[in-house]
Formats: structure tokens, C-alpha cells, sequence
């Protein structure tokens, strides 16, 4: 009788958990699959929602806000973009909402940068964006099932990592010094019958993609379980996500009117401080007089992380009084900042974000290698 070891116990573990969660991971991994290109099939698909032909020289921001706010509008915010064909998004309040004085999300809508007309939205790409994402958090089913199966599951597949990384090491130690070791580890044998190309696709290509499939996990969770999400901020020291609880400072002025603001000498002053070309900047107004006015600046570039940096201003001196950095944070606090980023891979540019979409694709396939390993070996052992 053969002895039972501690690599056959793990073998054990990553067969029978791989089989128990094996089509829930399937339609997580695809779906994430998709959703790693979220904003560009989007943007792609839904260009006419997004974008407007040039007919002239852009409106200024002041007469588009002007002719919003004639309509029983308030303007919370805008965003533009570095390219000018990229219509604008503002998210409007109504009078009441913005004199209560309670938080208020408002109501989104795309502006015709030329025309200053708002955009009327056909969406369908980023409708069935959305189912994709509710069969990926909660497989389309109410959140209080969804949630903790999905979540389960997560659990399940970061431990399938960590055991699949002890299958992928060799059995004794001294082996790591062997190239024989490394040259099987790291490569597929194409010439060997479809069994073994099978295994070496799941081992090998596993392996490639467990650290972004690690970060997916260990990520995922926040979206699934209470605990994890407040023990995370405990950790980091940090709220998640924390950008969105930025508000306006207020100023120690006595002013008993909101000042009309010049977005053309802000906005330069906003470049100099902040130099380089921007991929979108959201301008925060103030709603009641004596607050300043926000201004956050994520910048363009292959390996830019998606992460923004904040300025405040004295709108009725047009003074700086306040300037926060992404770089000046610690790492907690970046982590915070970039943690949706981190789970879906746009936290550093488009390469991060190639590299996510692969390791999707092959997490979407390990189930099914995986699955056929195991009926060989059923099928070997009868």
C-alpha cells in the first residue's frame, strides 16, 4: 500500500476543490475576461454616446454651464477629456437637492462639447456590460445568494493557486538546481500526444498567470464579503476606493454668494502645477459660497497608474490651497486608492492591463484542463 504524502494530500485538495467550484470559476474568469476591457468596448461599441463630430471650436465650460444651469440645474461636476471630440460629462443636482445640503448623487449626462447639446444614450454595449458584471459578482442572482457563493469560490480559487504552485514545484529541493527542472516547468511539449500538451498547458500556463490571478482573488473578495472589505481598510490604514470622499474644502472667507468662477485661468493654473497631457480631469464646483473648488487630474501614459491627483483652489482669489499627490502617499493609501484598479488590471496603463486580460483567458481555461486531467486519470486507473 502506498503511503499517503503530504504532495498526494494537495494533489487531493486542488482536484476535489477544482471540481466543486470548476463552473462557477468558468463564468467568473470569462466574465472578468470581458470586463478587463470594459471602458474601450464601451467607448468602442458605444462611440455615438461618447463622442461628437467636430462642428466648430469647442463651447467654453462657462457658457455650457450657463445654459445647464438655466433649467432648473445645478452643476456638482464635469469631466473632459484629452481628446476634444470626447464629449463631456456632467452630473447635474436640482435646485432643491443642491440647497439641502445632503449628499446627492445627481444625474450623469454626456454634453456635446461643440453644441452644448446633451447626448440622448442608446447604451446597448454598456447594458450588456452590466449584465456581464452582475453574472460575475453575483451570477445573476439575488445579491444575499450570489454574493457569498461567488465569494466562496474566490476563497477556493485563491487556494487553488497556492496549491497549484506546490504541484508545479519538483519533489525534492535539490531539483530547483536541475535545468531539466526549469525546462519542463516553463514550457509546453508540443510534440507529445494530446494528453500531456493538455497537462502542460494547465501546470505552465497556470504558472504564468498566478500572480495577476492572486491579486484578481485576493481582490475579488471586497466585492463579496463585509468583513474582508473593513479588514482590508485596517490594514491599509486607508478607506478604499477613498477618492470617492474627496469634498470641497471649505475657506475661511465671509462671502455670502457662490463666485463666478474663470475655468480658463484655473484650469491653466491646474496645467502648470500639474504638467503633462491629461486623460480626464473632473472639475468639482462649489454649491454653497466659501468652498473651494476641486480639481482632480489623472494623467496619460503607458505605464501612468489610474490614480488622480488634487488640487484646491480659492475660486474668488483663484488661489491654490491645497495640493495632494498620488506619489506623496504612502503605500497603504496608494493601494486604497488604486484597489478597483489592482482587481481589474487598469491600476498601470494599457500593458497591466493586456497582461489581466490573459491571465483571465487562461483562468477561464483551467477548469476545463483541469476537468479533462482528471477524467484521464479515472479513465488510466479503471
Amino acid at each position: 500500500m502506498k503511503r499517503y504524502t503530504f504532495r498526494k494530500l494537495i494533489n487531493d485538495i486542488h482536484l476535489w476543490l477544482g471540481i466543486i467550484s470548476g463552473i462557477v470559476l468558468f463564468i467568473v474568469c470569462l466574465t472578468g475576461t470581458i470586463l478587463a476591457f470594459e471602458t474601450e468596448l464601451i467607448l468602442l461599441f458605444d462611440k455615438q454616446d461618447y463622442y461628437s463630430e467636430k462642428t466648430g471650436e469647442p463651447l467654453s465650460f462657462e457658457e455650457i454651464i450657463l445654459a445647464l444651469e438655466a433649467d432648473n440645474n445645478v452643476v456638482k461636476d464635469f469631466i473632459y477629456f484629452k481628446d476634444e471630440n470626447q464629449n463631456l460629462q456632467f452630473t447635474l443636482l436640482t435646485n432643491e437637492e443642491a440647497i439641502s445640503g445632503k449628499p446627492a448623487r445627481g444625474r450623469s449626462v454626456q454634453i456635446n462639447p461643440f453644441t452644448g447639446e446633451e447626448i440622448e444614450l442608446i447604451g446597448k454595449t454598456k447594458s450588456f456590460i452590466h449584465t456581464v458584471e452582475e453574472l460575475h459578482r453575483v451570477l445573476l442572482l439575488d445579491q444575499k445568494i450570489g454574493r457569498p457563493i461567488v465569494g466562496v469560490c474566490t476563497i477556493i480559487f485563491i487556494i487553488l493557486c497556492f496549491s497549484g504552485l506546490l504541484l508545479w514545484m519538483p519533489k525534492k529541493i535539490k531539483q530547483f538546481i536541475k535545468w531539466k527542472f526549469w525546462k519542463q516547468g516553463f514550457s509546453l511539449k508540443m510534440k507529445a500526444n494530446w494528453k500531456r500538451v493538455n497537462y502542460d498547458i494547465h501546470n505552465t500556463f497556470g504558472f504564468y498567470a498566478l500572480v495577476p490571478m492572486l491579486l484578481m482573488g485576493l481582490t475579488g473578495l471586497l466585492w463579496s464579503f463585509q468583513w474582508y472589505y473593513d479588514g482590508l481598510e485596517i490594514v491599509l490604514g486607508d478607506k478604499l476606493g477613498k477618492s470617492r470622499f474627496d469634498v470641497s474644502l471649505p475657506l475661511k472667507t465671509d462671502h455670502d454668494k457662490i463666485p463666478t468662477i474663470n475655468y480658463t485661468a484655473l484650469l491653466y493654473k491646474t496645467d502648470s502645477i500639474l504638467p503633462g497631457e491629461n486623460v480626464a480631469t473632473r472639475v468639482t464646483l462649489p454649491l454653497k459660497p466659501n468652498e473651494s473648488v476641486m480639481i482632480r487630474k489623472k494623467r496619460d501614459g503607458f505605464f501612468t497608474y489610474d490614480a488622480a491627483d488634487k488640487l484646491q483652489f480659492d475660486p474668488y482669489a483663484n488661489v491654490l490651497i491645497s495640493k495632494s499627490l498620488f506619489k506623496d502617499e504612502k503605500i497603504g493609501g496608494k493601494i486604497a486608492s488604486l484597489i478597483r484598479g489592482i482587481h481589474v488590471g487598469s491600476f498601470a496603463g494599457i500593458f497591466i492591463k493586456i497582461i489581466y486580460f490573459l491571465s483571465c483567458l487562461i483562468a477561464t481555461s483551467l477548469p476545463i484542463t483541469g476537468t479533462i486531467i482528471w477524467f484521464n486519470k479515472m479513465k488510466k486507473s479503471n
